[in-house]
């Protein structure tokens, strides 16, 4: 054991001693290494923040039932403001005992209010003036994170004196519900599985990668250990020392951006993606997976890369006739990962039916056959490749001498494209789904008003009248009816001028009826139907004959009536429809600021604003993320090519030397390393664009999602690697000229 100590110290103080190159080799390892770990760590957190985040959801809950009479009355509202929503509670004190929510000290009294850091700011600047008045209570206090499910939250809590108890169960007494927080978005859970999936593989991928940087450096140091007497196994574990010891330094430096990184995750502008640092902390078992794996991945790297090199005394040499790669093993994660996402593509209608794991690990067999497969295709294509210039000559050469270090420095980064790719892919065809409903009701400029039971609209006409930008004011009557197979639709009644601000009508009239068909189906009710009108539970409601009906296009499924054809009909609720000027800006905010008398009872709803919502932000701020994150590790993977080229460029200085005094012009030598780079790129990138969109496909398949394709961002990802390609080779270019002095010609 000591002396595998000795050895593996031996092999540390070779890779950190030396020159200024094995220190630049070691600061290489250590920060790719550690932009890794550093990822990792985060991956790591999210149990922690998604547990955290789920408890707080949970202690905002409210119990309605206890023993006694209730000490607290609570009535939860939402605001709208523009594309915000903000949440809270108006809360009436019955008790000295009253339960206290989280995140505050006190219960709020009658016009007072707490408010939450980020609504509190929001109040305070420029853009909140509308709002202001909505929010006419004394600010007394600031929610701090218990009562909060992420720091970027508009939230409040409110006293108001008026609120009297209701048979609905508007009681609390205490704070806390139990039971399981609501499930996640489909779509954030969509993004979320595929994103962990194809953006962590790939950090495993160059962990690798980076383990073997300056590879040619190291074999020579070998061989000099093998001139003083070292067998062959004492130079394979000092070669581990070497790759241990990059791998440590990567270790350091990932943990210490993480913990620099992490204060600032409450900075995010977009709620779903902000947490609270403390929420940012990496299970001990995942922590301890990366500190052991993440050296272990680094040694063995390093020992497979040796395993067809012969170490001996007087210099390096690999097998003189390698093996031919062979192509159908290399094929098998590529045939079985496609056979298993294909075998669930159907299983999605609820979520519980989706194989996870087959769905995980055919994602997983994907992308991983993407570097198994790149080594051959590289070779495959330059040995058929014919050098039609000298540049072209001297590259196709030297890559049909040694392809694999060029294939497996490329196959990181194309691990990165793919995933990208099948994410553009994805966000491309959720956006074009969830944007095609909003462009559909982008065009009613209507703002519907709504009161609860308690509420008296009565004087809204005039109020509405005397409300600039309020263009006219509609009253559209509303219940529901039961349908034959025990599914329910909704009755709207109104004038054709209410009716058109839900659906489109054609050629309307009173007395005629309309239906809008359920998404999938050409009608929901036809003529002569019976329907049960004005359900309330079981074995309720009046016998209904469905009149003519004519088929109308919108939004909301249901039938639509005008007076006429709704004679008989009792509404069970009420709503308006104001319809607004949209030349007017922030007409919404203004005609909400009219109905701020009426309190937190009324409710409305605006689609006809031109903002951008918060699932477009989140699209935006992922779609940054990717490109951000792609551009990153294009920079390592160029940082990796440019240690290879360096190190060829010594290796060969002679040779390059000897074709200069020759008369070889120094520019085919540099157009041949452009050559030498670009190859392995270009192949590397194809293949990852053709996995991306044959992986997009197939799992946008999966969750019977619409196709679509972002080739503005797969083009741009493909035009970073290109560029890539030109600035390693210039950066290779000074190198190039110091190797082609007279200085290269000289020996010992």
């Amino acid at each position: 054991m000591k002396r595998v100590i000795s050895d593996l110290a031996l092999g540390v103080r070779l890779a950190v001693g030396g020159s200024r190159k094995s220190w630049t080799r070691l600061a290489l390892q250590g920060f790719g290494i550690g932009l890794c770990v550093a990822m990792l760590l985060l991956a790591a957190s999210l149990p922690t923040a998604l547990d955290a985040r789920a408890d707080r959801v949970r202690a905002l809950g409210t119990v309605a039932r206890g023993d006694g009479p209730p000490p607290l009355l609570a009535e939860d509202h939402s605001h709208a403001f523009r594309s915000d929503s903000i949440r809270g509670f108006y809360l009436k004190v019955l008790s000295p005992d009253a339960p206290v929510p989280p995140g505050v000290d006190r219960l709020p009294g009658d016009g007072e209010v707490f408010l939450s850091p980020a609504l509190a700011d929001l109040l305070a600047s420029p853009a909140g003036e509308l709002l202001r008045p909505r929010f006419p209570e004394r600010v007394v206090g600031t929610i701090g994170q218990p009562g909060l499910e992420n720091p970027r939250e508009l939230r409040f809590y409110a006293g108001d004196a008026s609120i009297e108890a209701e048979p609905n169960g508007n009681t609390v007494y205490r704070w806390g519900a139990t039971g399981r927080s609501g499930a996640m978005d489909p779509v954030l859970w969509l993004l979320s599985l595929v994103g962990v999936v194809v953006l962590l593989f790939p950090v495993l991928v160059f962990i690798g990668v980076a383990t073997r940087l300056a590879a040619a450096q190291r074999d020579r140091r070998l061989a000099a250990l093998r001139l003083v007497g070292a067998g062959a196994g004492r130079v394979r574990l000092i070669a581990s020392g070497e790759s241990l010891i990059g791998a440590l330094a990567g270790l350091v430096v990932g943990f210490g951006l993480f913990f620099a990184v992490r204060p600032f995750v409450d900075r995010i502008s977009i709620a779903e993606l902000s947490s609270f640092p403390s929420d940012v902390t990496p299970t001990p078992a995942l922590t301890l997976t990366v500190v052991v794996a993440v050296p272990v991945l680094a040694v063995v790297t390093s020992l497979v890369a040796m395993r067809r090199t012969i170490i001996e005394p007087l210099g390096v040499v690999r097998e003189q006739n390698p093996v031919r790669r062979r192509v159908w093993w290399r094929l098998v994660p590529v045939v079985a990962g496609a056979g298993l996402l294909v075998s669930q593509i159907g299983h999605s209608g609820e979520r519980t039916q989706l194989d996870t794991t087959a769905f995980v690990a055919g994602v997983v067999l994907l992308m991983l056959g993407i570097p198994v497969l790149l080594p051959w295709l590289v070779e495959r294509v330059v040995f058929r490749m014919r050098g039609h210039t000298p540049a072209l000559q001297l590259a196709v050469r030297r890559l049909q001498l040694d392809s694999g270090t060029a294939a497996r420095v490329v196959g990181g980064v194309a691990v990165v494209l793919a995933g990208t790719v099948t994410l553009q892919m994805l966000l491309a065809g959720i956006e074009k789904e969830v944007r095609a409903d909003e462009r559909e009701e982008v065009s009613h400029q209507f703002l519907t008003i709504s009161g609860d039971s308690t509420t008296d609209l009565s004087g809204l006409p005039a109020l509405m009248g005397n409300t600039r930008g309020v263009l006219s004011l509609h009253r559209l009557d509303q219940t529901s009816a039961e349908v034959d197979d025990r599914t329910y639709i909704s009755v709207n009644m109104g004038s054709c001028e209410a009716l058109r601000s839900l659906v489109t009508v054609p050629d309307c009239a009173d007395g005629k009826a309309y239906v809008v068909a359920r998404a999938g189906s050409r009608e929901s009710v036809r003529a002569g139907q019976v329907l049960k009108v004005g359900v309330t539970g079981p074995d309720t409601g009046t016998p209904w004959t469905v009149p003519p009906v004519e088929p109308a296009t919108g939004t909301r499924p249901g039938l639509f009536l005008t007076p006429a054809a709704a004679a008989g009909l009792r509404s069970q609720h009420s709503d308006y429809q104001a319809e607004l000027d949209p030349s007017i800006p922030d007409v919404a905010e203004h005609t909400r600021n009219a109905l701020a008398s009426h309190g937190h009872r009324v409710h409305t709803y605006y689609v006809g604003q031109d903002n951008t919502s918060e699932v477009e932000h989140v699209f935006g701020v992922i779609r940054r993320a990717l490109l951000a994150g792609s551009l990153l590790t294009l920079l390592l993977a160029g940082a990796s090519l440019l240690v290879v080229g360096l190190e060829q460029v010594r290796e060969r200085r002679r040779p390059l030397a000897v074709m200069t005094a020759s008369g070889v012009p120094r520019g085919t030598l540099a157009r041949s390393l452009l050559w030498q780079n670009a190859v392995p790129l270009v192949i590397s990138t194809a293949v990852s664009v053709a996995t991306g969109v044959g992986l997009g496909v197939l799992v946008m398949r999966v969750f019977d999602t619409e196709v679509a394709f972002d080739w503005a961002g797969i083009g741009l990802v493909a035009g970073l690697a290109v560029a890539l390609t030109f600035a390693v080779t210039v950066l290779t270019l000074p190198s190039l000229w110091k190797a082609t002095g007279a200085l290269g010609l000289r020996t010992e």
